[in-house]
């Protein structure tokens, strides 16, 4: 699987996860990602094993949303304790909030480990190539940003082998205090540096043009939209928010069509592209209806959610990296 491949993988699983609630759904998307992460461990496309942290970070998220919603919201038919007149924890503890909070805590652990298996199957020279010569802005933008994360990385794993060379006793929080004193000053001579750079090779010195910033209000405000719409119910602003993607991103393709072609482009890798724009399609139709049942909720009334076949289809195509590169290392 080429780049661009992988980018769309990555924006059908962000988009399809977050705008459902309905367990079988998101146990079907759960599935298909771990299943990505043993063949990417497995077969190492690019040299490199997949993350395990962000498969711990997904539990601690879950375990942590589960708790804090059940906290604190306090609603629903099936109370399973009473807590004493507290400040904003007291009053019942429903089953219905520890549900949606696992539920959500279940979606957010499910994009973080599949967006987190980009930084080793995507292959940077071809992502690069793909960028439009009016967004080398924004995509030089965002390359500093993710450069910076391992970063600071380093600096939390230096300051911690220099704590257990020394052999200094600490306590959880004084450790934890010197590990972000290194991390913040490693970031200030980071951003320095950079910023040093950038002012030496003229960045930015050149305005973007009129299409470059209209496609990108449009990529911004579709995505607003696309959330703003899941968060508050609204299926007529998720089909806008996906109809100004949808433009941008044809935007986008178009000037971005010279790297385009330069890609590998094999049948299988046109068999996934075809298989990737059905499952789009299937989950934008699944927006438009009620069997579907992208926007469960255990409130008030804990229920069991209904399940449609094209919806479950579409989660289970998500899978679809780790069919391919079990062929190819076969």
């Amino acid at each position: 699987m080429n780049s661009v491949l992988w980018l769309l993988w990555a924006t059908l699983l962000a988009l399809t996860v977050s705008a459902t609630r309905n367990p079988f759904y998101l146990g079907l998307a759960l599935t298909a990602v771990l299943s990505v992460w043993v063949a990417v461990n497995a077969t190492r496309p690019l040299g490199r094993a997949a993350p395990r942290f962000p498969l711990a970070a997904g539990f601690v998220l879950l375990a942590w949303s589960s708790a804090v919603n059940g906290l604190l919201a306090h609603i629903g038919d099936r109370v399973i304790v009473r807590l004493p007149p507290w400040p904003v924890v007291g009053g019942p503890v429903t089953l219905n909030a520890v549900v949606y909070g696992a539920l959500t805590g279940l979606a957010l652990a499910t994009i973080l480990i599949g967006v987190s298996l980009l930084h080793v199957v995507l292959d940077r020279r071809q992502a690069l190539r793909l960028v439009p010569s009016d967004h080398r802005l924004l995509a030089t933008t965002l390359a500093i940003a993710l450069n910076a994360l391992p970063t600071f990385a380093a600096a939390a794993r230096d300051a911690l082998d220099a704590i257990r060379v020394r052999g200094i006793e600490q306590q959880p929080f004084a450790r934890l205090a010197a590990v972000l004193t290194a991390v913040l000053g490693r970031g200030m001579d980071y951003s320095l540096a950079v910023a040093e750079t950038l002012e030496v090779r003229g960045f930015a010195a050149r305005e973007s043009s009129l299409g470059a910033r209209v496609g990108t209000a449009a990529l911004l405000g579709g995505a607003l939209l696309a959330v703003g719409g899941t968060m508050g119910g609204s299926s007529t602003l998720v089909t806008l928010g996906f109809a100004a993607l949808m433009l941008a991103t044809t935007y986008a393709a178009v000037r971005s069509w010279p790297g385009l072609r330069t890609l590998p482009w094999p049948w299988p890798a046109r068999v996934v592209l075809l298989c990737f724009g059905l499952a789009a399609l299937g989950f934008v139709l699944s927006l438009r209806n009620p069997a579907s049942d992208l926007a469960y909720s255990p409130y008030p009334t804990m229920r069991w959610p209904t399940f449609s076949p094209v919806s479950g289809t579409v989660y289970l195509a998500l899978a679809l990296p780790a069919l391919v590169l079990a062929g190819r290392r076969e």
